[in-house]
Order: C-alpha cells, then sequence, then structure tokens
C-alpha cells in the first residue's frame, strides 16, 4: 500500500455540512481531496475556512450512477464515503432513501475496489443501535437498518476482496454549517442564537454532542492508521441532555430564543459497542462548552464578512 497517500483521496457527500470538515481535515494532512456531490457547493468549504475549495477538487455526479462514481474514483488511493439520505428523508421516502443509501454505498464500494483503493473510511451512525443498551445494534429507523447495512458492506469488502475499512458511529453532530435532520437542531440553534433568531430543537433527553472537526478529525485518522480488517467505532463525544445544552447556550447568549419541542430519539444514552485502537483512544473530544462557544464565534465572524 505503499505511496497511496499520495493520489487523491475521494469523498463522497465532500460538500455537504461534514465532508467540507473532512476535506479541511484531509487537506491539513497533506492530503488531496476530490469531492464528489450531487451538487458541489464551493461556499460551503469557503464558510468552512477561506481558500479550502482552491485545494479541493469538485466533481458533481450522483452516487447511485455506476460511471460516474468509477471515473471519480479511477486514481484515488483513499476513500471516505458520506454521501446518503437521513432519518427523516428515509421515513419520507424508503424507495429513494434505499436506493440512495444502499445502493449509492454499495455501487461506491465496489468502485474502490475495481479501482484499487488502498482503504476507506465512512460515517456509519449511533442510529445502528436503536433504544437499547448501545452495546449491540439493533436499529428501530430505517435510516439506522441503512448505516448498518453499510457496515456489513464494508466488512465484507475486506473478507472478499482485502479492502481495508474504518467506520464511525457518531451520536449528535453539531457545528457550524447547514445540517439536516432531526439531528440538526443543536447546530440550527447555535446558528439562530449567534444572529439572534428564534429556533426549535425536536427531540430531547440525554444524548452524545460530537463536534462536527471531532468526527472529520477521527475520518482521516482512521484513513490513516486504519490498515487492516473493518473496524467499527462509536462517536460518543460529551454526554449531555438536549436541556443541558440550551442551558449552556444561554450562558453564552442570555435570552436565546431556543425551544425544545421532541421526545427522545431511537437511540442509547450511551454508546458501548464499538471497537477500541490506540490511535482511536488518542483522538480528542471537544467539551460542550468549547464547542457551544466556538460555533458561536464561526457564525458571528460570517456574518461580519458577508
Amino acid at each position: 500500500m505503499s505511496g497511496w497517500r499520495d493520489k487523491p483521496v475521494l469523498v463522497t457527500g465532500g460538500t455537504g455540512f461534514l465532508g467540507a470538515f473532512v476535506a479541511r481535515e484531509l487537506v491539513a494532512q497533506g492530503f488531496k481531496p476530490r469531492l464528489f456531490d450531487l451538487r458541489p457547493n464551493a461556499k460551503t468549504l469557503e464558510f468552512v475556512e477561506p481558500g479550502l475549495s482552491q485545494a479541493c477538487a469538485l466533481i458533481a455526479g450522483d452516487v447511485t450512477d455506476p460511471e460516474a462514481v468509477a471515473q471519480a474514483m479511477g486514481g484515488c488511493g483513499g476513500l471516505v464515503h458520506l454521501a446518503g439520505l437521513m432519518t427523516v428523508d428515509c421515513k419520507a421516502d424508503p424507495l429513494r432513501a434505499t436506493q440512495v443509501n444502499l445502493i449509492g454505498g454499495q455501487t461506491v464500494i465496489s468502485a474502490a475496489v475495481a479501482a484499487g483503493v488502498s482503504r476507506m473510511s465512512y460515517a456509519s451512525s449511533s442510529a445502528v443501535y436503536g433504544s437499547g443498551e448501545g452495546k449491540l445494534p439493533h436499529p428501530e429507523t430505517l435510516y439506522g437498518v441503512h448505516k448498518l447495512a453499510i457496515e456489513g458492506m464494508a466488512r465484507c469488502a475486506w473478507l472478499d476482496h482485502g479492502l481495508p475499512s474504518v467506520g464511525f458511529r457518531p451520536y449528535i453532530v453539531y457545528g457550524p454549517g447547514i445540517s439536516a435532520g432531526i439531528a440538526a437542531g443543536p447546530s440550527i440553534a447555535l446558528r439562530a442564537a449567534a444572529l439572534g433568531q428564534s429556533a426549535k430543537i425536536e427531540f430531547s433527553g440525554a444524548v452524545g454532542f460530537v463536534h462536527v472537526s471531532d468526527v472529520a478529525r477521527a475520518l482521516v485518522a482512521g484513513l490513516i492508521h486504519g490498515e487492516a480488517g473493518a473496524g467499527c467505532f462509536d462517536l460518543h463525544g460529551a454526554s449531555a441532555s438536549v436541556a443541558e445544552f440550551v442551558e449552556l447556550l444561554l450562558c453564552e447568549v442570555p435570552g436565546a430564543q431556543v425551544e425544545i419541542d421532541g421526545i427522545p430519539l431511537k437511540t442509547p444514552e450511551i454508546l458501548q459497542g464499538g471497537g477500541r485502537a490506540v490511535w482511536f483512544d488518542a483522538l480528542p473530544v471537544t467539551s460542550l462548552v468549547e464547542g457551544i462557544s466556538g460555533v458561536l464565534a464561526h457564525w458571528r465572524d460570517a456574518a461580519c464578512a458577508a
């Protein structure tokens, strides 16, 4: 596998909320990101870091299109697979979600095998656990079912073709940027508070809050360190209830108009079924206080620059 780091790294969903931070981390680690997205958006990259779009190659395409995926994958040494439809979209249109998440996922993995990609990392989800103890997967949403299936696809790619992979199961990912779905509530609330607007978080209960930069760091670290097998790791982040999150937000922005209106998610309080590794255990975890403060500052800086 020598020399793979000198080749581009393909990132599916590369200009999305998480993809833009993955691109930034790849550039910081000396990689050449090739960002594959249905509708590539350079503005998302520039929001994360000015000049980032100039350090990346942007390619428009659909993960369900084998020819487009194969062309984008050509010559790549690594793959970060992020593209997919989330919980609300899966529930609203199960057939479309299955096409994108499952057929698209297998299309991407098959193209990686055919292109001789050296290693892969990908985003799974805490949704694979359902509302149990967080030890064994038992998804209770179609999104969770799809993510668990992607883990199985990655495992088969290792067993059948020798493609090493590392998957990550993040809990509630938050940060600066435009996220989507129910889990986007905390990110939306932070943006609203920074800009003097109101927002609603449509779930409650105890969860783990994972800063988006921590997820990006893990995905790139997985590429670098995860040489053999098909491991999967939990990204629990900082434990807190949604109410505690809002309290911390109000400490930073007194009078912020943030409403909590929803039932707990179909996920466990603690994630404890993932793997362990020295490199993984060494990854830093952004505290909720630091994360909230940083996201607010990012939005304020962006508003001033606009």
